[in-house]
């Protein structure tokens, strides 16, 4: 090979090297100026990981201070699969400590992945057992996070009221859900650093978060035991399929119970146990609308409590025949006497005298047909059809709580307007949301109506006469509502029963509600060997007086004197 020869191949060489090497910078400043970006994400991503563990919950108290719902320590458990060593063992050590099925266990052991939770919100005495037993056997893998849980100081108080947290530390039901954002505070950041092989090597807390804010409420625990116990009580004794009760304060609005329970198990923690139906479902009231009839009438002057009716049955409005309670008849008698008696043909013809449009403009100011407001989220309306729909017959039934549908938390509420001197207030569970209130009846008709209230549970023959309890005043009203079939109509082994009272019944300090649901209205009564019927009178009138008896036995009532009476020898 000549030296010209040579010099080209070198020179050949060269070019190829110089072109391969230059090929290799654009390559790095193609990965590493222009691309860089994404693969430094990408490595991050694969190296090192973010992980969010809810914050300490706010704390729910009472009216008293007594916490109902609150978070105390806890562990969140996890898995890197990868790293893990006897995972035979960690199945069985799953089991037993975790309460897994054999077959979620092992799903999650052998699960192809870096990081998987096992279980959260573990209770802390758990979590150190599981973390020794762990040691103790050479396993290897898990991973502990510090955390919360929720716990309910108190037992199983108003879970309706106070809804659910999930495993995410975020509220689900309840007021849970509705101030889940100021409860749950902010949630703390781990990272994770991992090496190139997988493996976890650091975890650092980076931010702490921030504990969520504390909830008080206007619930007393107290009532609310109470009202859980004696409808449990209730719906055993009278054939019921659920109940429900409420204690208010008539000048606030306050909620000082809101009780419920399931006549299958009263306790159920299931979801139709959670859902708080005296705000989001709807019955039709009876004859405790007649109070509501009964508050327009007096305030606009068609009605005294002695003016004169016919109460015989039935009454006949556009063509249709309507009847009392097994078609009773009355003769002639006062308003007063009706109330007492409840007489749905007199609160007929009391209606007409309303006419339809004032009737129905005093059933939405009172709130019937609009959410009240109260904080549980899921509240229903209820229905109260449009004016233009209205005829002569639904005006008739409706003065008897029929082809109108309520909530509990409506009715409550209503009766708080009689017991206010006829000033509706706003409900609340939560302290310090009472509202402005609007007037819906002069002071006096609302004076004058909780004295009629009065004589149907003092006076031996009234419909609430089961409800009296010596020393208390009590006045209310109670009814029996039908319930609608599917098939149209309505049902005739079923009804609702309710009782809605206050007392003392010429200065109210306390609205009590009680509401059985699917009330078996038909009964053999083995001492009369008979059939018998329950009413709301004698079902949830008595829960009611039995309610109060609790309180007063418990030292949270007492007995009260009885009222000064006016120059004309009348209480009031």
């Amino acid at each position: 090979m000549t030296k010209d020869q040579a010099l080209k191949r070198a020179g050949v060489v060269f070019f190829l090297l110089a072109l391969g090497a230059a090929g290799i910078v654009a390559r790095l400043v193609q990965l590493q100026v222009v691309q860089h970006p994404h693969w430094a994400a990408l490595a991050q991503a694969l190296q090192e990981e973010t992980i969010e563990v809810p914050a300490q919950r706010g704390t729910i108290y009472d009216c008293r201070g007594r916490p109902l719902a609150c978070d105390v320590p806890a562990y969140s458990i996890a898995l890197d699969n990868y790293h893990m060593t006897k995972p035979e063992l960690l199945v069985r050590l799953l089991e037993e400590e975790l309460g897994m099925e054999p077959q979620e266990a092992a799903e999650l052991v052998y699960r192809e992945s870096y990081f998987t939770w096992l279980a959260r919100r573990v209770d802390r005495e758990v979590g150190e057992r599981l973390r020794e037993r762990a040691r103790q056997l050479g396993i290897r893998g898990l991973l502990f996070f510090d955390t919360w849980k929720r716990a309910y100081p108190l037992g199983p108080l108003a879970p309706e009221v106070l809804g659910v947290v999930g495993v995410d530390g975020q509220g689900l039901a309840g007021l849970e859900l509705s101030f889940d954002q100021s409860l749950s505070g902010r949630a703390k950041r781990y990272h994770l650093l991992r090496g190139l092989d997988g493996r976890v090597y650091d975890i650092s807390l980076v931010d702490p978060g921030q504990v969520g804010e504390d909830l008080r409420l206007t619930l007393d625990a107290d009532f609310q035991r109470v009202c859980q116990e004696e409808l449990g009580e209730g719906l055993e004794a009278y054939s019921a399929g659920r109940g429900l009760a409420i204690i208010m304060e008539p000048c606030s609005g306050a909620v000082l119970a809101l009780a419920q329970a399931l006549g299958d198990e009263p306790q159920s923690p299931g979801l139709e146990f959670l859902n708080p139906w005296a705000v989001t479902q709807v019955f039709e009231p009876g004859s405790t609308f007649k109070a509501v009839i009964s508050l327009a009438a007096l305030d606009r002057g068609v009605v005294t409590p002695e003016s004169t009716f016919n109460g015989d049955s039935p009454y006949v409005v556009a063509g249709i025949p309507i009847h009392n309670a097994q078609e009773q008849d009355f003769g002639f008698i006062n308003f007063r006497q009706a109330l007492v008696a409840s007489v749905n043909t007199v609160l007929i013809q009391v209606a007409e005298r309303l006419g339809i449009e004032a009737t129905y403009r005093h059933l939405r100011n009172m709130g019937f047909g609009e959410e009240t407001g109260i904080e549980l989220p899921g509240e229903v309306r209820g229905l109260v059809r449009p004016l233009a729909e209205w005829t002569p017959v639904d005006l008739a039934v409706a003065s008897f709580g029929q082809g109108v549908a309520v909530t509990g938390i409506q009715l409550a509420t209503a009766f708080c307007a009689i017991a206010n001197d006829g000033v509706l207030p706003q409900p609340h569970l939560v302290a310090g949301n009472a509202g402005p209130g609007r007037r819906v009846a002069s002071p006096e008709a609302a004076a004058t109506l909780r004295e009629l209230l009065r004589a149907t549970v003092a006076s031996p023959g009234g419909t609430g006469r089961h409800t009296e309890l010596p020393g208390f005043y009590i006045a209310g009203k109670s009814g029996t509502g039908q319930k609608a079939s599917p098939q149209g109509g309505y049902l005739e082994d079923y009804v609702v029963g309710a009782m809605a009272a206050f007392f003392p019944w010429w200065a109210p300090e306390y609205v009590v509600l009680v509401v059985y649901d699917d009330l078996e209205f038909r009964y053999w009564d083995p001492y009369e060997q008979t059939v018998q019927f329950r009413w709301g009178g004698t079902t949830a009138g008595p829960t009611v007086k039995e309610i109060v008896a609790d309180l007063a036995q418990a030292g949270l009532l007492l007995p009260y004197q009885p009222p000064p009476t006016t120059e004309l020898g009348r209480s009031g």
